[in-house]
């Protein structure tokens, strides 16, 4: 996943798996329906933001609590 300066435009952290589990989250890149629908509108900085919610559920995808 991208982590570089907020002021830079990150790239689309997609890995062209493309298929949603069962809570409309891609298994491939870790975003959410909504994530990958609005990336092309998104600012750099919400972009950032969505690359470290998806950062966040990677890690924690093998966790149930």
């Amino acid at each position: 996943m991208e982590t570089g300066n907020p002021q830079k435009n990150p790239s689309s952290p997609c890995k062209r798996v493309c298929r949603l589990d069962d809570n409309g989250m891609c298994v491939g890149c870790f975003r959410m329906l909504d994530e990958i629908a609005n990336w092309a509108i998104l600012s750099p900085e919400a972009r950032m933001e969505v690359l470290r919610k998806a950062h966040l559920r990677m890690q924690l995808r093998d966790h149930h609590f």
